[in-house]
């Protein structure tokens, strides 16, 4: 049920975005869904254009959501007795995390309606910034990544997204100084 209510909200979120041309896009573990691959989530994970901050605020505030922390980086929300779920949003400030979002493949999901999702190549990104700051999240991240790649591996990734680029990757991790742990997992995509 708790998917559902999650699944559900995602769809009149989304939809209130593109309403109101919020550039955006999901990021998280939802997106791993759309990729083909699945990891149960507790909450939706959006990465929204620090210039459209407010807007998007003003949306999950009155959409029943609250807004229990907020800095210039990311904000979270949670709604009355959980009822809706949590909902976390990155704020996209840098020209890179603009361009993620520019990048975002939008799709029409059946039960979902039109979301745009995060590349791939931008997901693992996502996951090696934010080990880079925070290394309290390394072993959950961490994970993450291990898992994305076995099931890229195994099942491939759905043909709406492009494939891995590993020089993309390379580059990111060697700015934030994950060289050595993405060199574990991408070992065959060099």
């Amino acid at each position: 049920m708790a998917q559902k209510k999650l699944t559900t909200m995602l769809s009149i979120l989304s939809d209130r975005f593109i309403e109101k041309q919020i550039p955006f896009c999901l990021i998280g573990a939802f997106a791993l869904g759309f990729y083909g691959l699945s990891r149960h989530t507790v909450d939706i994970d959006f990465m929204v254009d620090a210039n459209y901050g407010d807007p998007a605020l003003e949306i999950l505030t009155g959409s029943g959501y609250t807004c229990f922390q907020k800095t210039e980086l990311f904000a979270q929300f949670d709604s009355e007795y959980d009822v809706f779920g949590k909902v976390d949003m990155m704020f996209a400030s840098t020209d890179a995390g603009r361009e993620m979002i520019r990048r975002s493949v939008l799709l029409d999901a059946e039960l979902i309606g039109r979301v745009p999702v995060v590349q791939p190549t931008d997901y693992i990104i996502l996951k090696l910034l934010a080990i880079a700051n925070d290394k309290e999240r390394l072993p959950k991240d961490e994970f993450d990544i291990s898992e994305f790649f076995k099931g890229y591996r195994t099942f491939g990734i759905s043909e709406k997204f492009e494939k891995i680029d590993a020089k993309r990757i390379y580059r990111f991790a060697e700015k934030f100084g994950q060289t050595g742990l993405i060199q574990k997992y991408m070992a065959t995509e060099k």
